[in-house]
């Protein structure tokens, strides 16, 4: 089978390696898309905390059981599915309280173990013991849909940090493939008003056709504009969809009283911009962080996209074989693309 491995920083090698051998207690998956995530351009140029070379990447993956261990029940060959990333260890106390994706002990497909950047994954007994393996019952989805359930569920996990209501205005900054996403997951939830603040005149031209009530380009005009829109309050809660370090200041500065900031994307230092926390004692605001996603997260967010509460398919702006996966990864670097996937015939 083909596979594509990094082998260092920055080396990617197209492999042949021998299908994999299911043992008693794994199953094994002919993986069928897995979509490109910044995450896994972070893996090839800089690293990851929790990867060790060699390693093949990919943790957004849709596929089809292609073996069953001969000790696995509730899994059969031919099944379609999605294999949610994290493996727990299911007896910490975070385990206990259903937060699996803070697990002590977590290891991650993509990351520990290989990922689905190559014909077939086999997911270990531990993952298979922790259900990580998604059935899919709607047969109307494609594999590229269905590999937009992590990313989905990263959504599902800020938001329902964020204890969003109806009522509630959220401002999203970054109009990139996760800003649209948490765009559909608020609307999945029933929030009505939803704006966005992006810079790029070309991704805020392309996000006013996507369903955002507003949308602002930087700066105190824009600033000055939500403010009129609130009634000089500011917004409910905000998520910032970029990692540009002025993002959490700008949130600050338009987020009420009270108001509720999702900690989503994370901050790469610019050496320059200092974080206006003080904002947050003033105005007793509300920081909540939401790292990765609980297998709980992949249910609810395979839930949403099974029954139509919202659709993905749209965002696909590129297909490639595995044999493009470098290329890919430059088209995420240039911000080139909504999604990039790679497909398996």
């Amino acid at each position: 089978m083909k596979a594509v491995v990094l082998t260092g920083p920055g080396q990617l090698e197209m492999t042949e390696r021998p299908i994999p051998a299911c043992g008693d207690h794994e199953v094994l998956v002919r993986v069928m898309a897995c979509n490109l995530c910044k995450t896994d351009l972070k893996c090839l140029t800089m690293g990851q905390r929790d990867l060790v070379y060699p390693r093949v990447l990919g943790h957004e993956i849709s596929g089809v059981i292609a073996g069953v261990g001969a000790a696995v029940t509730g899994y059969q060959e031919g099944q379609r599915v999605h294999v949610h990333p994290g493996i727990a260890c299911g007896a910490c106390a975070y385990c206990k309280e259903g937060d699996d994706n803070l697990c002590d002990h977590v290891r991650i497909m993509g990351f520990n173990y290989d990922g689905g950047f190559q014909e077939y994954l086999v997911v270990p007994a531990e993952g298979v013991r922790g259900q990580i393996i998604n059935i899919i019952e709607n047969d109307a989805l494609s594999f590229e849909e269905i590999s937009f359930i992590e990313p989905l569920s990263c959504c599902v996990n800020v938001q329902e940090k964020l204890k969003l209501a109806p009522d509630d205005t959220l401002l999203i900054i970054g109009a990139g493939r996760m800003g649209i996403l948490n765009l559909r997951v608020a609307r999945a939830l029933g929030v009505r008003k939803v704006l966005l603040l992006e810079s790029d005149p070309e991704r805020a031209a392309r996000a006013e056709t996507l369903g955002f009530d507003a949308v602002f380009a930087s700066g105190q005009e824009a600033e000055g504009a939500i403010r009129e829109l609130t009634d000089g309050q500011g917004v409910d809660a905000v998520i910032p969809c970029c990692a540009a370090a002025d993002a959490m200041n700008l949130a600050l500065r338009v987020l009420k009283k009270q108001g509720r900031f999702g900690h989503f994307s994370g901050i790469i230092p610019d050496g320059a911009t200092q974080p206006e926390i003080n904002t947050i004692h003033y105005k007793e605001q509300i920081m909540t962080g939401a790292y990765g996603c609980s297998i709980a997260h992949s249910r609810r967010a395979k839930a949403l996209l099974e029954n139509g509460s919202l659709i993905v398919k749209d965002l696909i702006t590129e297909r490639i074989p595995l044999e493009e996966l470098r290329h890919g990864l430059e088209r995420v670097r240039q911000l080139e693309t909504l999604s990039t996937i790679v497909v398996f015939d």
